[in-house]
């Protein structure tokens, strides 16, 4: 879960995401300063960017020696919104890769406790309060897969029993209802929210061969 701490003093009002105004300029954590694109997304506080949405944080609410508050954001964006971004600027970081790839929605807070945790710990100080902020109409529900237990058959040349092809995907985290009303041997499968390379009944026979093991 890609995190970033802001110098808490830094800051004018509150935090929100906002798409950049064209021509908007934003000095960048690398020590570059450029020139803003209307379809970016930002960080910004009530004056001005304080980052790249998702990319790299601003310089000019970056942490220091001189530190004394911290501001930890830690989000969630829709992959599409932010593939792409980073090589439009000449960017290639770590959180662009992953954000670009797809974070799991639900991992947010969990992360914000334990760098939190880890903070207080190391350096001491005081915790203050969450804000969540969601927009539920882009956090949407995985779709099931319609999986046909014989296609496991037919891709990978050898018989895997149904229980065994149940245990495997329930302990990958996803949920298996048996088809009813069918003539067809198999499941609906709904795969769990951070399993963004699970979306067709291929990336389950996949699934299956790895656990199962390929010396089998």
């Amino acid at each position: 879960q890609p995190m970033h701490g802001f110098d808490f003093d830094k800051l004018s009002g509150g935090i929100n995401v906002r798409r950049a105004v064209e021509g908007e300029k934003q000095a960048l954590l690398n020590g570059t300063t450029t020139e803003l694109k209307a379809d970016t997304l930002v960080i910004s506080d009530e004056i001005q960017a304080q980052g790249l949405a998702g990319i790299m944080g601003g310089e000019d609410s970056s942490v220091t020696d001189d530190t004394k508050n911290i501001y930890l954001e830690s989000a969630f964006f829709v992959p599409e919104k932010i593939m792409g971004k980073a090589r439009q600027y000449g960017l290639h970081t770590e959180s662009s890769h992953r954000f670009e790839r797809g974070v799991s929605p639900d991992l947010q807070i969990k992360a914000m406790e334990r760098a939190t945790q880890l903070i207080t710990e190391i350096c001491g100080g005081k915790v203050g309060p969450i804000s969540d902020v969601t927009s539920d109409q882009y956090i949407t529900e995985r779709e099931e897969i319609y999986f046909e237990a014989r296609r496991i058959k037919r891709h990978l040349g050898i018989e895997v029993e149904s229980s065994r092809v149940e245990d495997i995907l329930t302990r990958l985290g996803c949920e298996l209802t048996a088809l009813e009303n069918s003539t067809d041997n198999g499941w609906r499968v709904k795969p769990p929210v951070f399993r963004f390379d699970l979306a067709t009944p291929e990336d389950l026979v996949e699934e299956v061969a790895r656990i199962y093991g390929y010396d089998n």
